[in-house]
C-alpha cells in the first residue's frame, strides 16, 4: 500500500468493509424477493443491473476506458465468455438460496482462493511455497470432507468457486475497467434475459406486477450488483493485497451464517469441514503475507 492519509485508509476500510457486507448479506435480500421465481429474479438482475452499470461508469468516469477497451483486439469475445461465467454464476446462486443451500453457497467463496492457486499452478506455470501448497491440501482435504458431511459431492460449491474463478481468469486477461466490463457483460446478457421475461410473463402475471413494493424490491438488484462493485474499485485502490485478503471473508461469514440463520443444517462434519478450510486459508493469507513481505 502506498503512503497515504488516516482519512484516505479509513475510507479505503470502510468501502471495503461496506462491499463485503453487502455481497454477505446478498443470500439474505435474496429470501426477501423470494416472492419471485428464481428465474424471475435473475432476469430482473440482469436487466437492472444495466442502469445501475451506466451509473457506475458515470461515477468512475469510465466510458472512454471502456470504449477504448473495446477496440482492443480479443477484448470483447473475452467479455462474451465473461459474460456467460457470471450468468451461469449468478444462476446457481440465485438456484442455491432458493432452495436452501446458502451455507453451500458460503462455502464457495472460502474455497475460491485455494482453487484460484491451483488454477495459477495448472495454468499459469505459477510455482507453490510449501505452505501454500500445504493449504491447497487442506483446503482439498475440508471439501471432501464436507462432502462426506453432506452425503454427496458439493456440486454447488464447486460449480459456485469454479465459475468465479473462472470469471476471474478471464476478465484479468481483459483490460477493462470493472464497472465498465460489467455493463458490457450486462448488456450482453440483457436480450437473453428479455427472453426470458417474456417467456415467464406467458406462463402469468410476474411478480414485478403484483405490487409497487414487490417491483422496487426487484429494481433494487441492480444497485445490489453495482453498489459494491463501486466500494471495491474505491478500496481496490488504496488498501494492501493482505488487508482486501482478510476482509474478502467477511462475505463467505455473512453468507454462512445467513443460512444458519434459515435453520439449514450444520452438523459436527460440516464444521470439521469449514474448519479445515479456514485452516487452509490462514497458511495461505500468513505465507502470502511472509512472501510480499520478503520481495
Amino acid at each position: 500500500m502506498t503512503d497515504q492519509s488516516t482519512p484516505d485508509r479509513r475510507l479505503a476500510f470502510t468501502a471495503a468493509l461496506g462491499a463485503y457486507t453487502f455481497w454477505g448479506l446478498l443470500p439474505l435480500y435474496l429470501k426477501q424477493v423470494s416472492f419471485a421465481s428464481p428465474w424471475e429474479v435473475l432476469a430482473q438482475r440482469v436487466l437492472w443491473s444495466v442502469p445501475a452499470a451506466i451509473l457506475a461508469v458515470a461515477f468512475f468516469g469510465g466510458f472512454p476506458a471502456t470504449l477504448k477497451a473495446l477496440r482492443t483486439k480479443g477484448v470483447l469475445p473475452a467479455l462474451m465468455l465473461s459474460a456467460v461465467l457470471i450468468a451461469a454464476n449468478w444462476t446457481i446462486f440465485v438456484w442455491a438460496v432458493a432452495n436452501a443451500r446458502v451455507i453451500e453457497g458460503s462455502l464457495a467463496y472460502f474455497i475460491t482462493p485455494l482453487l484460484g492457486v491451483a488454477i495459477g499452478v495448472a495454468f499459469f506455470e505459477e510455482r507453490l511455497q510449501g505452505l501454500q501448497a500445504a493449504a491447497l491440501g487442506v483446503g482439498a482435504i475440508g471439501v471432501i470432507v464436507q462432502g462426506v458431511a453432506l452425503g454427496y459431492i458439493p456440486w454447488v460449491s464447486l460449480a459456485l468457486a469454479a465459475t468465479w474463478s473462472a470469471y476471474g481468469v478471464v476478465r484479468k486477461q481483459a483490460p477493462v475497467p470493472a464497472a465498465g466490463g460489467l455493463l458490457v457483460e450486462t448488456l450482453l446478457l440483457a436480450p437473453a434475459a428479455g427472453v426470458l421475461m417474456v417467456i415467464l410473463l406467458g406462463q402469468g402475471p410476474l411478480a414485478f406486477q403484483q405490487s409497487s413494493a414487490h417491483a422496487a424490491m426487484l429494481v433494487a438488484l441492480g444497485p445490489f450488483t453495482a453498489v459494491p462493485l463501486i466500494l471495491f474499485a474505491i478500496a481496490a485502490r488504496r488498501l494492501s493485497f493482505i488487508a482486501l485478503s482478510l476482509l474478502q471473508y467477511i462475505g463467505p461469514s455473512l453468507q454462512l451464517l445467513t443460512g444458519l440463520a434459515f435453520g439449514e443444517p450444520f452438523t459436527p462434519l460440516r464444521g470439521l469441514s469449514f474448519s479445515l478450510i479456514w485452516v487452509g486459508l490462514a497458511l495461505f493469507t500468513w505465507a502470502s503475507a511472509r512472501a510480499r513481505k520478503t520481495a
